[in-house]
């Protein structure tokens, strides 16, 4: 966030404006939320790393099924024009707006689904370690992070949220540039280099 743009955390929308239908509607869209419990026969501890990958490969033949009933709806949008292709999802997606309005509204940096997605969690969970935060000391690892929308939503939720803490994190992603990996397969995106730099100058 550039110093002239301050996140604004209080914005209001005016719900008057919609009607209850579609008040209800966002409210079962938002409160889609799950708990799970760990079991108490231990059934969720990771096998030992000796034993890892040492069974013979086994086929799901019900998942192998359903791959295969998507790809064939897949095929059938083969001869689709592109373009109407992209406007009938952009019609037909609900939350095609809220990313240009969260931009707009808050100036998230690097504001993309991902960031919106990563925020709505942290927002709705406390997921933050308390004894982290009364150390003054947050220490964050991001995964397949490229090009680095957690990062930029996690560094806007402690500014706004003035969190008193020195933020170290590391990230880890895939080199889109690196010999081993396919280039037509790569999203040639790594604005997480180019952020590092401001994030860490901010919250040093």
């Amino acid at each position: 966030m550039d110093k002239c743009k301050q996140p604004c955390i209080n914005q209001k929308t005016n719900l008057e404006k919609f009607s209850p239908e579609i008040l209800s509607e966002i409210e079962k869209l938002f409160a889609k939320k799950f708990t799970y419990t760990k079991p108490v026969n231990d059934e969720w501890r990771l096998p030992d790393p000796s034993n890892a990958f040492s069974c013979d490969h086994v086929e799901f033949h019900s998942l192998l099924a359903l791959k295969d009933s998507m790809n064939e709806v897949k095929n059938q949008l083969n001869d689709k024009n592109l373009q109407d292709w992209h406007r009938h999802t952009s019609f037909t997606n609900k939350a095609g707006k809220i990313i240009s309005h969260v931009k707009k509204s808050v100036n998230a940096e690097l504001c993309t689904q991902a960031w919106c997605k990563f925020h709505e969690v942290l927002c709705s969970f406390s997921l933050l370690p308390e004894e982290a935060l009364l150390d003054g000391e947050l220490n964050s690892v991001h995964l397949c992070e490229a090009p680095g929308a957690f990062i930029a939503s996690l560094n806007h939720f402690l500014k706004s949220h003035h969190v008193p803490c020195h933020w170290n994190w590391v990230a880890n992603t895939l080199n889109p540039y690196h010999e081993s990996n396919d280039t037509l397969l790569m999203i040639m995106d790594d604005r997480v280099r180019n952020i590092e730099s401001n994030i860490n100058a901010k919250l040093v």
